[in-house]
């Protein structure tokens, strides 16, 4: 008998506590649930809800709500989702105001990503404007940066629109990856199309052989910081600029030092006025970013897409832009990339593209 009355009592107690945590925490619960990757502060987890076309402007609009002064370190090479600026809701909206789109009506008359004019890492004759050769003092070298900065930004910025004709820039991010980028390179030669590599300068460090093919074999060589670890980068402005140079250092280690390695893609991209210190450090520091207007889509979750959704999601982003800079990545992870390059080839050219290097990337 004792021991029912005791059974009992438990039960009641236990009944009790259990009223009381929950009456605790009913009240502070609103719906909503998290996950491991909403804790990474910087990581828009967009999951595989429809993206709705994007609109014929020059470049994606920015992402909401990035805080680049409250970020979590992450994963030393790449983050498991990358910040993928979505379109616009609004059809004739224009992206974000960066430092290179005011001059984008101001281009050098008759000059295009092809042309020759000098911007580091080319063998090409100087420009003849003396307001992009000015006398400057030697001992600095400043001006002379910021202004080399400025002109091959400006054919960055032509990238995105052409006349007559239509261009696809293809882009692979966060390599070298031992396997993935010998695949993409196979693929790329079978096809005859050079692309342009935005290297992680830590992973170039750990497969020198893979950069060494990359630009032997004709492609473009792209900085996308050392460390790719968005809470070193985006410390401040300088440090992002410290970063693009201990990368382009050790591509020069790999690749010879009489090179120049200028052209850059920010991790996540540059879009927004968060960072427009940092785009005009970039380019006071003689280097010149690219963003996208075109992707496949392997980055926008954490679950690899097949390679008919990757497929999808390109043709989804072409909308018939005479520019198109399309994101991939060679990154561990990216095997779907690799599988539907053949078939994204053969829309791009089935569309009317040619393909060509980014200025600036050789």
């Amino acid at each position: 008998m004792k021991q029912v009355h005791f059974r009992k009592s438990v039960m009641i107690l236990k009944t009790i506590l259990l009223v009381l945590i929950l009456s605790f925490t009913f009240p502070f619960y609103e719906g909503e649930t998290t996950s491991a990757l909403e804790s990474l502060s910087f990581v828009h987890h967009q999951g595989e809800q429809p993206k709705p076309p994007l609109h014929s402007t020059d470049q994606m609009q920015p992402p909401a709500k990035v805080d680049y002064h409250n970020l979590d370190a992450g994963p030393s090479t790449h983050a498991p989702v990358q910040v993928i600026p979505l379109p616009s809701e609004e059809p004739d909206s224009n992206p974000s105001p960066s430092p290179s789109s005011d001059r984008n009506d101001a281009a050098i008359p008759g000059t295009s990503p092809n042309e020759e004019t000098s911007i580091p890492g080319t063998d090409s004759q100087p420009a003849s404007d003396p307001a992009l050769n000015p006398e400057v003092n030697d001992e600095t070298g400043e001006e002379i940066q910021a202004n080399a900065g400025v002109l091959l930004q400006t054919l960055l910025d032509q990238s995105y629109r052409h006349e007559g004709e239509k261009v696809a820039y293809l882009t692979f991010d966060d390599g070298p990856t031992s396997s993935l980028t010998d695949q993409v390179l196979d693929i790329l030669k079978e096809e005859n199309i050079k692309a342009s590599f935005f290297f992680i300068g830590s992973n170039a460090e750990r497969h020198p052989e893979l950069v060494k093919r990359v630009y032997e074999e004709g492609h473009g060589a792209g900085n996308h910081t050392y460390s790719h670890v968005f809470k070193e980068i985006y410390a401040s402005p300088e440090c992002f600029v410290d970063e693009l140079l201990q990368s382009e250092r050790v591509l020069q280690s790999i690749l010879g030092e009489d090179k120049t390695f200028r052209l850059v893609r920010f991790p996540g991209g540059s879009f927004g006025k968060e960072l427009e210190p940092f785009r005009q450090a970039v380019n006071d520091a003689g280097f010149g970013y690219i963003d996208w207007n075109s992707l496949n889509g392997d980055a926008e979750s954490v679950k690899a897409k097949s390679p008919k959704k990757l497929l999808a999601r390109l043709k989804e982003t072409v909308t018939g832009q005479s520019g198109l800079v399309v994101l991939m990545h060679d990154a561990p992870g990216k095997e779907s990339t690799v599988a539907a390059l053949p078939e994204m080839i053969s829309f791009l050219r089935e569309q009317g593209y040619r393909f060509e290097l980014l200025p600036g990337s050789r």
